[in-house]
Order: C-alpha cells, then structure tokens, then sequence
C-alpha cells in the first residue's frame, strides 16, 4: 500500500501516486519527464535520425574520394614496368625521361652482389605504375667491411686530405710498422677511398716548388719515386699545372 503512496511535490501531504490533483493544495500530481514513455521514444528516435544522417555523410565523402582517386588514375597514362637489372643507368634515365618516372638510387651491403651490381627495385617488372610515379632501384655496396677495414680507410682518407699522398704512399703508409694494417685491409681502404689524386700531386709539386726551390723536372722525378710513389700521368698533371 506504502507503495502507491507519495508526498506531495508543493505541500509535502501524502497523496495516491496516480492522484491527478493533490487534495491538500490542489498542486498537479505530474510525473517527471524523464520517466514518461514518450520522452524516450523521442530519445531513441531522434538518435536513429542522427546515426542514418552520419552514416549517408561518410559514405558521400567515401564516394568522393573514390571518385577522386579514379580521376587521378585515369589522368595519367599507364606505364608497363621492365626488368632493369641488366640495363645501364643511361638507359634506364632515358628511359625514365620518355616515361616521366621518377628514378630514385639507393645502396646497400650485399654479401652475394659484387659491388656495383644491381639487387632489386620496388616495382617488379610487368606491373602497371602511372607517370610522375616513384621507384627505387637498390645497388650493391659489397660485402659490409671489417671494422679493421673500416678504420682503415678512415686513415687512407686522413693521409690523402692532409697529406697529398699517392695512392702507393698511402698503401705503403698503411701496412709500415707505424700504422700496422694488413695487407688486405690497405688495399681495401685503396680501393674504395674517393680521392682526386691528381690534385694531390699538383699539391705535393707546389710544396716542392715553394720550400724546395726545385726545377720542373725535379720535382717529376720527386712525384714519381718510390718515396712519393705518383703515377707518371698523375706527375704530369702537375708539372702541366704548376705556375711558372
């Protein structure tokens, strides 16, 4: 019974719970909106309006993009892609040029690719790619040196840069009792050093020239002993480049 009995919201008189009026003051018995049925079929009806509404925006903007992209595919031509592992790189650029593809080279260490060779590109061959389009093409380094190697090409390049040395001074510096490297190791560092060894001579004959006071030919004959150890092309360079 206490069940159906609440107080009145105005009087505070305990009143029916499904009285209309209270007899008291007369105050409406309203229920609160929140818990009337209708208030929550608005509710949810609303919401589905919403969700249906997000969902027909999403899938326009889907449509648009779709429809975006297949303009942008459809504006440029389609390029059949070749194998280039054997092709030269002035071919492959001219090739390039006439397709409006964008070449990009990159290298890295291999232990079965000789260096220089070609390892791989990102789009195999055959595949269908669009001008102004991208691809790599990845090209052997060699196998990854030892760190002995390594160091030793770091001192190849120290010698060369504040020493002006030959290739052969730079060896034989290398492998002497002071620098202690194998054999194997200088050459390695020989081989892969990037120098201009022409300048270094040219450098080398106008030290000669400036503390030395030596003639042209002397300071040839300099270059290219065995204490130098310079090409006899090299010498030349420097000797044709020495101001009289």
């Amino acid at each position: 019974m206490n069940n159906k009995i609440i107080n009145c919201k105005e009087c505070g008189k305990q009143i029916s719970r499904n009285a209309k009026i209270c007899p008291g003051c007369g105050a409406k018995n309203k229920k609160p909106i929140y818990k009337r049925f209708w208030f929550w079929l608005i509710v949810v009806v609303t919401l589905i309006i919403i969700g249906a509404a997000v969902g027909s925006r999403n899938n326009t903007n889907n449509n648009s993009n779709d429809n975006s992209n297949n303009k942008y595919s459809a504006s440029k031509n389609v390029v059949t892609m070749i194998d280039m592992s054997s092709m030269a790189e002035a071919d492959i650029d001219n090739w390039a040029n006439e397709k409006k593809i964008n070449i990009e080279r990159k290298s890295e260490y291999s232990d079965t690719v000789k260096k220089g060779g070609f390892i791989r590109q990102s789009v195999s061959a055959n595949q269908n790619i669009y001008e102004g389009d991208r691809i790599t093409l990845v090209y052997s380094l060699g196998k990854e040196p030892t760190t002995s190697q390594k160091n030793a090409l770091k001192k190849a390049e120290s010698y060369s840069r504040t020493s002006h040395m030959s290739k052969q001074g730079i060896y034989n510096q290398l492998t002497s009792s002071f620098e202690g490297f194998t054999k194997e190791e200088a050459q390695y560092a020989i081989d892969n050093i990037d120098a201009d060894f022409n300048k270094n001579a040219l450098e080398k004959a106008k030290s000669y020239q400036k503390t030395s006071n030596m003639s042209k030919q002397g300071i040839y004959n300099q270059l290219t002993s065995s204490i130098e150890g310079f090409t006899k092309a090299e010498a030349q360079y420097a000797i044709d480049h020495l101001e009289d």
